[in-house]
């Protein structure tokens, strides 16, 4: 049996919880409304990875009874909920605890599910050998469209690979080409490959390209978009790989350092792989970048919400300095990576992915 998710007050992790994951992230990761209401404002005696899970299984239910009338549309749309469902409940645990892995397997089956119903885009997973394991990453694009210019899609410490379909997806719609990276320190390729982020993360970025020129064919440039703390990653991707011709930051810092929050604390040992705050810090740093040092010739675009509480705006505007041809966009009551206003930011990324990269 797996130890319960906190000892303290539940009425304090349930409000620990809705911070970290409020509605409208769920809804911005493909929650149903529905289910984003039943989670957010379920009894606080029930525990909520048991709480999203059963949304999950509904979810799955409607799938599988639509899936056997035929009604494939329907199938796919409800896997996706499901998936949406379990990224919520995996994410009650900050450590790689048999309750989470097992969570985060069911995860990745019901995307999976979800990608063979699919008439319209084609979503393939990929093992993308690295150092003596292997990379997560999904490839999506529209079926019967040649793959367009590539957008490779990362995460930060607790969101990651299938919580951006809705990005991959609408930038699928428009022409181009995603790949969802679970990065080292990620989703699958750290609890299934057991690799974990450090300073040589820009190396997986590299190798991710290699996979998708042999995987398509295409030879230009690619895009880069990280969320939170993927935000840095993206950043650095872009600084260590002329390929990369356009990056979007959105709310990260260039200099991260152990937040203050235990949540936070425990998500940043579990992605590095260390025991104490001051391993994270030491780790940290080897990822620092400084604007003096290093530049990029992609075009940045950052985006940054007045209302987050974790990344300043100073902290973003290093971002800009790393470029020549940089780009902010601010919503002033923007939460972290503009949860509230996740339809206007995506589309405004897609687009400006879109200008930047071209068709094929």
């Amino acid at each position: 049996m797996d130890a319960p998710v906190s000892a303290e007050d539940p009425v304090k992790l349930r409000a620990a919880l809705l911070r970290a994951m409020p509605m409208s992230r769920m809804l911005d990761y493909g929650m149903d409304h529905g289910d984003a209401v039943r989670l957010a404002n379920a009894a606080v005696s029930e525990p909520w990875h048991e709480v999203a899970a059963r949304l999950a299984e509904a979810q799955s239910a409607r799938a599988e009874a639509a899936a056997g009338r035929g009604d494939v549309e329907t199938a796919a749309a409800c896997y996706r909920r499901a998936t949406a469902c379990l990224i919520f409940a995996q994410m009650a645990f900050n450590t790689d605890r048999p309750a989470k892995r097992a969570l985060y397997a069911q995860l990745i089956r019901a995307y999976e599910a979800a990608a063979e119903l699919d008439t319209e885009l084609r979503v393939e997973r990929l093992s993308i050998p690295f150092r003596q394991s292997h990379c997560t990453a999904w490839f999506v694009s529209r079926t019967g469209d040649r793959p367009g210019p590539a957008v490779v899609i990362v995460g930060g410490q607790s969101g990651w690979g299938p919580a951006f379909h809705q990005q991959a997806e609408a930038l699928a719609r428009r022409g181009l080409s995603a790949l969802l990276l679970e990065a080292p320190g990620q989703g699958d390729s750290r609890m299934a490959g057991g690799l974990h982020l450090d300073g040589n993360v820009d190396r997986v970025f590299s190798t991710v390209l290699d996979a998708v020129r042999a995987r398509t064919g295409y030879d230009g440039r690619f895009g880069v978009w990280g969320n939170s703390f993927g935000g840095l990653l993206a950043a650095r991707a872009a600084v260590h790989d002329s390929r990369f011709g356009a990056c979007c930051v959105n709310g990260a810092s260039a200099k991260p350092e152990p937040l203050p929050f235990r949540t936070a604390r425990e998500q940043s040992r579990a992605l590095l792989g260390v025991d104490t705050d001051d391993e994270a810090a030491a780790v940290f740093r080897t990822l620092w970048l400084d604007p003096a040092a290093e530049r990029t010739s992609a075009a940045m675009l950052v985006l940054h919400g007045g209302n987050d509480p974790l990344v300043s705006l100073d902290q973003q505007k290093v971002f800009l300095d790393l470029s020549a041809h940089p780009t902010l966009r601010v919503w002033d009551d923007g939460e972290h990576t503009m949860y509230n206003h996740s339809a206007e930011r995506t589309e405004f990324v897609c687009d400006w992915f879109r200008a930047q990269l071209g068709r094929t």
